[in-house]
């Protein structure tokens, strides 16, 4: 999608602030007493989409789900006025937010609204704890099991071997039929596009084809920040705002990757 092109969730601007920006203009309206509207429109406009698509999920019908979206954004714009809130980008605590009022709306009387499925995968809130902090966790733990299963099937055995049954090499190696030294190649290669995955997962799905195809180099482009990118690329993240905005989100979530994706020992 090129930066000229108008949409919901790329609304018209020059240079579009970060998430980061938006809010710190925010907080220094709720400080003074002269929030801007305008930010906050921008906000709901940028993440709009993704947030109505979680909802929907939980919801029996559109404007149930319309209306979860417009409870969490003002929940998180009143997290964001008492001094908490996001710090960074907002998509993925929004959606935490999504999901944790719709808990609320489960244990109360708006129950009916929701899906019939929804307990069987609405996390189970342990007693104690911020719920907001246990809610992220466990979109993490989905968002890594979805990533595990588009690696190849060779990969998926050897991280499973390796960080789950934390078999030693030398089993692992006569299983696969490959030598120890391999094993050890093979595992951080799985590792390495696991992490790559894992940044894809939080991509949005661009209706741009074009987008859509730069949007699946992203995830090697930021665990290869160090190295330059392919001029298709760079020459793309300059005139689309979209993507550009996904890839700083990305270099922001890649270094917290060591706390969100497990390592082999």
């Amino acid at each position: 999608m090129s930066a000229s092109r108008a949409s919901e969730d790329d609304p018209e601007h020059p240079a579009a602030p970060s998430d980061g920006e938006l809010t710190g203009r925010l907080k220094s309206g709720y400080g003074t007493g002269t929030a801007d509207a305008a930010v906050c429109d921008l906000l709901y406009r940028r993440h709009r989409r993704a947030a109505l698509a979680y909802a929907r999920t939980c919801c029996r019908t559109p404007q149930d789900a319309e209306d979860l979206v417009s409870e969490a954004f003002a929940r998180t714009l009143q997290a964001v006025r008492s001094g908490a809130g996001p710090r960074g980008p907002w998509r993925a605590y929004l959606l935490a937010v999504v999901r944790h009022t719709a808990m609320q709306w489960r244990d109360g009387d708006g129950r009916t609204l929701l899906t019939p499925d929804f307990d069987t995968w609405c996390p189970q809130a342990a007693a104690g704890g911020d719920p907001q902090r246990r809610l992220l966790a466990g979109e993490d733990r989905r968002l890594l099991a979805r990533s595990f299963q588009t690696l190849p099937a060779r990969w998926r055995a050897v991280l499973w071997q390796t960080l789950v049954e934390e078999d030693p090499p030398h089993e692992i190696a006569a299983r696969l039929g490959i030598t120890p030294s391999a094993v050890t190649s093979l595992a951080f290669r799985a590792r390495e596009g696991l992490r790559e995955a894992y940044l894809l997962a939080h991509v949005d799905t661009a209706s741009d084809g074009r987008c859509g195809h730069y949007s699946h180099m992203l995830g090697s482009a930021v665990r290869r920040s160090g190295r330059r990118q392919p001029r298709a690329l760079a020459r793309h993240l300059a005139a689309c705002e979209d993507c550009a905005r996904s890839y700083e989100e990305l270099l922001d979530l890649n270094s917290a990757l060591p706390g969100a994706v497990p390592a082999a020992s």
